[in-house]
């Protein structure tokens, strides 16, 4: 938040503006704590229950001790069941703290600010504006670090509250007693398409992609896709009906894409969720390169997979060249997925755009793809980049500062609102490895500009003095156009706007940069260098 400069512009509005938005960040209403969340004692009663079950000198033999194995972890897990209820109740009445907190001292400092207005008594405007400017620059200055404090505050409260949900992940998809070790079948087949841990009946079922089996797993994906269009085909006339169709005739147009595979699939357990999907241009199990592109805002399914495919073939079409126009030693055989497995906002007009509610929902899914994807590769050299685009730049970063760097040499993240970071290593990954991609019309920027405000981290454009020298925090990759460092290779023309990062990669710089790291060849790739003062 910035200080407040002389002029008619009005200090004190100034400060009401800021004050105004920053109190808008703490939403409206009473905070509720966490007593609803806390259903300890009545766990603690299942866990004593079932511990009482437990059998006595009456039975006796491997039955009875298979019986009280089982018994004993069944009362064990609810019994950490009820540890993470307290948990996650406190951690809820810790946010409602820090909401009442934010408010409260947003109202102390207001009042201030409104109490020294008012001790000015009467002058003229110029020497009351003159003034207001110190003691307004000040209130806003307490504004900026009550945010500051309560963003971070919320930042621990949400990293643990992930930690307790994937413990409940956990303790909800443990099994019992014998074939616990997921020994499943008794004449060890797998299923290909297997049904989501710790869902009902109604749970998704989604791709198993363990056997790495390109041409098997893509078979099967297809074959489930038109069991899904002959069921949806029977759903009443409506939006539901409607949607789910266009996704399915997307994902089939997607399929006409020379080299195309459905790598990933997920039937959701409600007709009126998008289908989640992925294709991959190439063999990802296989590959020496792998990347993995994640849409942003509009990315549903039904308008996004197509185009993302055909993207995803001219991506690789540009790191072949590259390969062939720099005569790499080795192999560099290349696959290019487009991951549509989360659903993003709508459109930029909807208000999930400023929240990270979906890219929250969406970062686990996207760890589980990329893990899965690593699990299965056949080739151990393999390297993996992950490019997000807009909102799902953001979602990619949540899976990255939780985890999912783990599975990846690379990422870029462009046209970016925050990616909840303020360096790369707050995501796993290094100046070396992780770039930002931004035009100088894309109409995010603004956006990202107020990442900070939103807890987002820091803005993906952000500049900074670096002893006497001026540089992207991220280190940033070239949109505009130029030649590249290869040798005779073509000219490229720049990228303008939000959309155009992925499109055409063999004509733009922004798709010739991805192809690079894409390889793994970063040094090959065009830099930009902030301009200078």
């Amino acid at each position: 938040m910035g200080a407040v400069g002389g002029g008619g512009s009005g200090p004190l509005e100034a400060f009401n503006s800021t004050w105004i938005k920053a109190r808008e960040t703490f939403g409206q209403g009473s905070p509720v704590g966490g007593e609803q969340f806390d259903g300890s004692s009545r766990l603690q009663q299942m866990k004593a229950t079932v511990e009482s079950a437990a059998p006595d000198s009456r039975w006796q033999g491997a039955a009875s001790e298979a019986y009280a194995a089982a018994n004993k972890e069944h009362a064990a897990v609810y019994g950490k069941l009820a540890g993470l209820d307290k948990r996650m109740a406190a951690e809820v009445t810790n946010a409602a703290a820090v909401v009442s907190a934010g408010r409260e001292n947003l109202d102390t400092v207001k009042s201030w600010v409104h109490s020294m207005a008012s001790s000015l008594g009467a002058t003229t405007a110029q020497d009351r504006d003159r003034k207001l400017v110190p003691i307004v620059n000040q209130g806003i200055s307490q504004v900026s670090d009550i945010i500051t404090k309560s963003t971070g505050e919320m930042n621990g409260i949400a990293g643990r509250l992930r930690s307790i949900k994937a413990e409940y992940a956990e303790l909800l998809g443990q099994k019992f007693g014998p074939g616990k070790d997921g020994s499943g079948d008794k004449d060890g087949a797998e299923p290909l398409n297997v049904k989501e841990k710790g869902e009902g009946d109604d749970g998704p079922i989604k791709t198993d992609m363990s056997s790495g089996e390109i041409e098997k797993i893509d078979r099967s994906n297809r074959e489930m896709l038109q069991d899904m269009l002959d069921e949806y085909q029977k759903l009443p006339d409506g939006q539901v009906k409607t949607d789910r169709l266009a996704d399915i005739a997307a994902i089939q147009k997607a399929l006409e894409v020379p080299g195309s595979h459905l790598i990933y699939l997920e039937k959701p357990g409600d007709p009126s969720q998008m289908i989640p999907a992925a294709t991959s241009v190439g063999d990802p199990f296989t590959a020496d390169h792998v990347s993995v592109t994640v849409p942003g805002v509009s990315g549903e399914t039904r308008g996004t997979i197509e185009g993302m495919t055909r993207e995803a073939a001219q991506l690789r079409d540009e790191a072949t060249n590259i390969v062939a126009e720099t005569n790499m030693d080795g192999s560099h055989s290349v696959a290019t997925i487009a991951w549509v497995g989360y659903q993003p906002p709508p459109n930029l007009g909807d208000s999930s755009v400023l929240s990270d509610d979906l890219a929250q929902a969406g970062a686990p899914k996207l760890t589980s793809f990329l893990g899965d994807l690593d699990a299965a590769s056949k080739n151990p050299g393999q390297t993996t980049a992950l490019f997000g685009h807009s909102y799902g730049s953001l979602t990619s970063g949540i899976a990255m500062h939780d985890g999912a760097s783990q599975y990846l040499d690379n990422a870029v993240l462009y046209g970016s609102p925050g990616f909840q970071a303020d360096t790369p290593a707050e995501l796993g990954m290094n100046d070396n490895n992780f770039f930002v991609m931004s035009t100088p019309d894309d109409i995010i920027n603004p956006f990202g500009a107020l990442a900070p405000f939103h807890g987002w981290g820091s803005d993906p454009n952000d500049i900074i003095n670096d002893d006497g020298h001026l540089r992207f925090r991220f280190q940033h990759l070239e949109t505009s156009a130029g030649l590249t460092p290869i040798d005779g290779y073509e000219s490229k023309i720049g990228a303008s706007g939000h959309s155009e990062y992925g499109r055409d990669a063999g004509d733009r710089m922004t798709g010739y940069n991805l192809a690079t790291i894409l390889l793994n060849r970063p040094d090959l790739a065009v830099k930009e260098t902030p301009l200078t003062w």
